[in-house]
């Protein structure tokens, strides 16, 4: 009878391990799939705002005129904050973007390049909700500021 009671105790046990090792398993799976969609939606906002500069500049070329676009953006993605920049070095122009507060804190996730060489500066934190694109042309640079509306 003893003996009885010990293949019971590790029928248990072995069953308890198993469901440890399945449950971790499922929640590592739902935290990949939650982070991949997450980082397709900072994406998404990304190539937004690509293509609304990419607008403005064809404006720009056509008018010679100052153009200043606000937009909405969801205020978080997921559960976390997320940060946009725009930039350019001595070749491109870009727009980056990553998830924290800010983005001196947190990583670069994704990049998007703009189709033409611009003077762009500027970060939009997603606290602020509604962004702010200041589009101008002087002595045939273009110029574009990313900010939020006060």
């Amino acid at each position: 009878m003893p003996s009885n009671s010990i293949n019971y105790l590790y029928s248990l046990l072995t069953l308890t391990l198993i469901g440890v090792i399945l449950t971790s398993a499922f929640s590592s799976y739902c935290g990949v799939l939650k982070q991949s969609s997450e980082s397709k939606k900072l994406e998404d906002v990304l190539k937004m705002i690509g293509s609304k500069a990419a607008y403005a500049l064809m404006l720009l070329a056509e008018n010679n005129a100052t153009l200043i676009l606000d937009f909405q953006m969801p205020s978080r993605i997921g559960d976390r904050y997320y940060w946009i920049r725009i930039g350019n070095d001595s070749s491109s122009s870009w727009i980056e973007g990553g998830f924290g507060l800010d983005s001196r804190e947190g990583e670069q996730e994704s990049r998007i390049y703009l189709p033409r060489k611009v003077y762009a500066s500027g970060t939009f934190e997603s606290r602020y909700e509604i962004a702010r694109l200041n589009c101008s042309m002087g002595e045939s640079t273009f110029k574009i500021t990313l900010g939020r509306k006060e």
